[in-house]
């Protein structure tokens, strides 16, 4: 059986058939570091065949491909590629302190990188700047942390893990943990994102006079993935090229004036479940050669968890909301249905549901009065009152009969402006009782 020799450490060990120099080193204990877990995807196996070349298989086409980019000579190879026939002896190339501490790390923890296909999300805030140059830092931090709320559930909610915050920015990736569908949950957590963003905007507006937008641009291809950094701060991810397209993708958004944009690749790894309104041929800042975006309006994906709490009867979707006994302690709950938010109260012993969001100001209903007499819920922002029960508004915006009569007049600009809204009603939906469980049905 040939052997190899291994330097520094003055070991002799006898290959046994079909093994690769990385796999007798680490069946006879010699620390050799690989990064990449030996699938040939990186460099720090590398060694210097001091005799008996001509002993070593062809390279092969990773090996090939790895060593145009580190410049090696031929007396250089990568362990985890080379077999031998005859006797060699070697030097590995990756050593020091550092290196033994990180080969032994892996024997505990595992892999120190692994090639991953993921999805990679990267969001960013429009006009935040002109938002916010008149606010002060305390205010800024306040809004932001009140943002990040909203992104960070529509994330997680969707089996995906925030990376890191940049600035206003987020990072988000689906499929690190290999949790399943991960290209469908960062679209749809997408436009979660979106759909929280205009919820946040009345209240904004409310506040500050002015709101803000955001931009999200999503990627699907491999990166590296492993613990990066040293000590409490090193955590799990990603790292590549890969991430860098995502960020571009995402920077696209202000030249198409979009909210979420698609790779070419995400397109079509999950295109028989995308509802897309636009595509457009471009180039990206450090990206060779013109690509593909695709914008996306909706997806239609469920994923099992939610097909379990799901019935489509009629033509109505009906939603598995919460037991019943909860409804003792809280009698309004809000649940998301079909990217909707939808408010169920418990008034006696029966159970309504309708919109959260005030026809008014799109701002939430969620913890307002009911007057059971006239069976109304009244906005708690401005007292516009809606019947519970069709959703058809018994008052909008609460003011003087005094006030109303300057309005009509011309007298008072806040009435005037009042009474010349449009009075929409707010969306009702139906309610079931069933096993123990509130359902609410919306159509489809």
């Amino acid at each position: 059986m040939p052997k190899i020799d291994f330097l520094p450490d003055n070991k002799i060990f006898e290959v046994e058939s079909g093994e690769s120099i990385l796999q007798t080193a680490a069946r006879n204990g010699i620390p050799h570091v690989n990064a990449c877990g030996g699938e040939g995807k990186c460099t720090t196996c590398r060694l210097l065949i001091l005799e008996g070349i001509e002993n070593c298989s062809p390279e092969t086409e990773k090996e090939i491909a790895l060593k145009e980019k580190a410049h090696t000579t031929d007396e250089f190879r990568l362990a985890c590629q080379t077999t031998i026939t005859g006797d060699v002896t070697v030097r590995r190339l990756v050593l020091n302190k550092e290196d033994i501490e990180s080969v032994s790390e892996r024997s505990v923890s595992g892999r120190l990188g692994e090639t991953k296909t993921i999805a990679i999300l990267f969001s960013d805030i429009r006009g935040f700047t002109p938002f916010s140059e008149k606010l002060t830092p305390y205010d800024v931090v306040f809004i932001l942390n009140r943002y990040f709320n909203r992104m960070v559930k529509a994330v997680e909610s969707n089996h995906g893990t925030v990376d890191n915050y940049i600035g206003d920015g987020m990072v988000a990736i689906f499929g690190l943990h290999d949790e399943p569908d991960p290209a469908q949950h960062a679209v749809r957590s997408a436009l979660e994102m979106c759909a929280e963003m205009d919820d946040m905007k009345p209240y904004l507006k409310t506040m500050y006079g002015k709101d803000f937008d955001i931009g999200v641009g999503i990627h699907w291809g491999e990166a590296v993935v492993g613990d990066i950094g040293a000590g409490k701060s090193k955590r799990l991810t990603a790292i590549g090229d890969a991430m860098n397209f995502a960020s571009r993708v995402e920077s696209a958004n202000k030249q198409f004036q979009s909210r979420v944009l698609i790779s070419e690749e995400t397109h079509d790894e999950i295109k028989d479940s995308l509802v897309i309104k636009d595509f457009m041929r471009t180039n990206l800042p450090g990206i060779e050669g013109r690509v593909t975006l695709y914008e996306v309006e909706d997806i239609n994906f469920a994923s099992q968890e939610e097909l379990d709490t799901e019935l489509v009867e009629d033509e109505i979707t009906w939603k598995k909301c919460a037991e019943i006994e909860s409804f003792a302690d809280n009698p309004q709950q809000v649940f998301k249905v079909k990217r909707e938010d939808i408010l169920v109260v418990k008034i006696e012993e029966k159970f309504y549901a309708l919109n959260d969001k005030c026809p008014h100001a799109y701002l939430s209903l969620h913890g307002s009065d009911i007057d059971i007499k006239n069976e109304t819920i009244a906005c708690r922002w401005h007292k516009s009152s809606f019947c519970y029960k069709t959703g058809e508004v018994r008052e909008w915006m609460k003011i003087s009969n005094f006030q109303k009569m300057l309005g009509k007049m011309g007298l008072n600009a806040e009435a005037q402006e009042i009474s010349q809204m449009e009075r929409l009603p707010v969306d009702v939906y139906q309610t079931k009782q069933e096993d123990g469980f509130i359902w609410v049905g919306v159509e489809n």
